[in-house]
């Protein structure tokens, strides 16, 4: 039942995905709103139809990555940040209250309703943290812009110490991957760190994943995809080959972690994997 599902779901434009799922969503959103909404150090966090990446719960999701960020990536509260992908803010709001008012948050997305809604709840609030919107083409999440191999950051070279990209590459072409690593190895200063999850292919995540609830059934030369027709739905990619684009960009060292998303068996961090380029 889950694969049909997943697969209507994917047949729809992007713009219909947000709304199936404010339908799907509206008798929990109207049971918040009767209740009242939830706030994290005075913001009003969106309800479950508005949210449009990932699942689980909203708040806690930041809150683990926060984690992440400090122990992994070794952030510190006196960093300069950006958020590739920023989407409602759910990397951004448990920051709010980390960051020194002195240093800079940027946040930049493809969906511009997303980009608005951040700048309302959170940059009105936080002077000092920032959204923009990409315009850029991606099959799930946005139908019009320049593709994500071609896309320039929108800031000057060595800007941040710490940048991220959660569920971004797992969305990406092979020629967004590589731009993208590139983009965030000239933006962010010297012995600065970028954390990103990828879907990784070794050999016991192509056995494992097989039988999971994430098949990636359609190989193309050295990447694999869930859905054939919507590409972006769910992207895989050969670690060895992140490895060797990410050299490639100038990163020095990577540091990987891999998730469960495949079954495997051993000691995972997230869902997804995570690398960490120094």
């Amino acid at each position: 039942m889950k694969k049909y599902l997943r697969s209507f779901f994917y047949a729809l434009s992007p713009q219909g995905r947000r709304l199936f799922r404010r339908f799907v969503y509206f008798p929990l959103d109207t049971y918040f709103k009767l209740r009242g909404k939830i706030f994290y150090n005075g913001i009003e966090l969106p309800l479950p139809g508005e949210i449009f990446t990932g699942g689980g719960d909203f708040l806690k999701n930041g809150f683990i990555f926060k984690k992440y960020f400090i122990e992994l990536g070794k952030l510190s509260k006196n960093n300069d940040v950006l958020d590739v992908g920023s989407g409602l803010g759910r990397m951004a709001i448990p920051l709010t209250d980390f960051l020194d008012e002195n240093n800079k948050y940027e946040g930049f997305d493809i969906v511009r309703t997303a980009v608005i809604d951040c700048q309302n709840r959170i940059s009105s609030k936080f002077p000092n943290f920032s959204f923009q919107h990409a315009s850029l083409e991606n099959d799930l999440y946005s139908s019009k812009g320049k593709s994500a191999q071609e896309y320039v950051f929108p800031f000057e070279k060595n800007t941040f110490d710490f940048a991220w990209a959660t569920s971004v590459f797992t969305h990406l072409e092979p020629d967004g991957v590589m731009n993208y690593l590139s983009e965030a190895r000239r933006v962010i200063r010297p012995g600065g760190r970028f954390l990103a999850t990828f879907f990784l292919m070794d050999e016991e995540s192509k056995k494992c994943s097989l039988n999971s609830q994430y098949p990636f059934k359609f190989k193309i030369k050295n990447t694999w995809y869930m859905d054939k027709n919507t590409k972006g739905a769910n992207v895989a990619f050969d670690s060895k080959i992140i490895i060797d684009w990410a050299k490639d960009a100038g990163w020095k060292t990577t540091n990987v972690y891999f998730g469960r998303w495949s079954g495997r068996s051993g000691e995972t961090t997230d869902f997804q994997d995570i690398i960490v380029f120094h």
